[in-house]
């Protein structure tokens, strides 16, 4: 998932950004990691900070496909390219 926050994080959170369950796709972002925390998947003292991580590679990945040099890349390589950049994050986190 890609975010695009216009101004600065605190619109991250704003309601004409939360979708049909109530939360921004940020938002969505975080409950999920404070819930992995919940659960035990992530330790506390890895969590402070960890959707700015993520949604920063996320992010800039798509950036590249969609307006930089990875533009070209075939379906399958950027696909490939996805995968690896969330499974970076997630064994990253």
């Amino acid at each position: 998932m890609a975010f695009g926050v216009p101004g600065d994080l605190d619109r991250a959170f704003v309601a004409e950004k939360a979708g049909p369950g109530g939360a921004s796709p940020f938002g969505l972002l975080s409950g999920a990691l404070d819930d992995l925390v919940r659960f035990g998947c992530l330790p506390a003292e890895r969590r402070p900070g960890a959707e700015l991580l993520a949604w920063s590679a996320v992010h800039g990945l798509a950036m590249l496909v969609l307006e930089g040099p990875l533009h070209g890349l075939d379906r399958e390589v950027r696909m490939m390219a996805g995968r690896g950049v969330v499974e970076m994050v997630v064994r990253g986190i």
